[in-house]
């Protein structure tokens, strides 16, 4: 090995911690006797692309990465009417941003008919019914023939039930609300014939 006087080149170890994690001792004074940054005369080189993709590899903070995100937009072309909505929605309130999201995705809707009926509180009853009715084993799955009777997933169904109707107590129409009612009622009947049977 190279002696530290013969070559000319002084190794220091600048670490400010231990390899245990303590701080290491000396470390503040080096960091002192460390000469101040001369600036350079010509400006940096531009990195490669090898040097770019390597920082992107690299893990940042949650600011850093706002501010890149701020200075990609501030370089971005201008965006179609939906994803300005979006963007907008990004530094404004949590209304605003809700409303400005709902505009997007309306706007991002398919133009041609959909052979899935529209959304509604009806279809949502159903659904959570039907998973229900198939976990105690009274509808056939997608497969066909039924599937294997799980309490556990029915009983965490009906539950969910149970909570859309506590939630929208009095905001229901007639229908809904007897549909409702019909459907747990019958859920949680079934429930209770098949547990006393295992």
């Amino acid at each position: 090995m190279v002696d530290e006087k013969e070559s000319g080149i002084k190794i220091t170890d600048r670490r400010k911690f231990n390899l245990d994690g303590t701080p290491r001792e000396g470390a503040d004074e080096q960091e002192a006797e460390r000469p101040a940054a001369v600036a350079p005369s010509e400006p940096a080189p531009a990195p490669s692309p090898v040097e770019e993709a390597k920082s992107e590899n690299v893990l940042s903070f949650p600011g850093e990465v706002d501010r890149k995100r701020s200075d990609a937009q501030a370089e971005a072309p201008p965006a179609p009417d939906g994803a300005r909505a979006a963007a907008r929605a990004e530094m404004s309130s949590p209304n605003e941003m809700a409303s400005a999201a709902e505009q997007a995705y309306n706007t991002a809707r398919q133009k041609e008919p959909s052979t899935i009926p529209d959304a509604s509180f009806l279809s949502l009853l159903n659904m959570l019914g039907v998973q229900a009715a198939m976990h105690l084993g009274l509808i056939q799955g997608p497969e066909g023939g039924t599937e294997a009777i799980d309490l556990e997933a029915a009983r965490h169904m009906i539950d969910m039930l149970g909570i859309v109707e506590a939630k929208t107590s009095g905001n229901l129409t007639r229908e809904e609300e007897a549909l409702l009612e019909n459907i747990l009622a019958d859920l949680r009947m079934q429930f209770v014939a098949l547990s006393r049977r295992r």
